[in-house]
């Protein structure tokens, strides 16, 4: 099992956030928002990018479970931009698809 995060972060932070944390996973900047808007994931709403960075909008948060080939086995979309799911749920569908 391979943990993978997408983020509108550029590298560098994503290289310091990683440092400062000691985060394993591999993480990857998604300034264009091309896998973002490849699962139709970019914020409509009201939220959109800072005016300061160049990123023109925020994805929506999203945990995903994809299998070995590809396949989407569960999605979790948040409703709130700023609710992340949580771990708990994350666990549960773990145990549901990989056992």
């Amino acid at each position: 099992m391979q943990v993978l995060t997408v983020s509108t972060d550029r590298p560098e932070e994503i290289r310091e956030g990683r440092r400062v944390h000691g985060l394993q996973a591999i993480m990857l900047s998604d300034r264009t928002l091309a896998v973002t808007d490849a699962f139709g994931l970019r914020n409509q709403g009201v939220h959109s990018g800072n005016p300061r960075d160049e990123v023109e909008a925020l994805p929506v948060p999203t945990s995903l479970l994809v299998g070995a080939d590809g396949k989407v086995l569960w999605m979790d979309v948040s409703a709130n931009y700023q609710r992340r799911t949580r771990p708990e749920v994350v666990l549960a569908a773990l145990r549901k698809h990989l056992d």
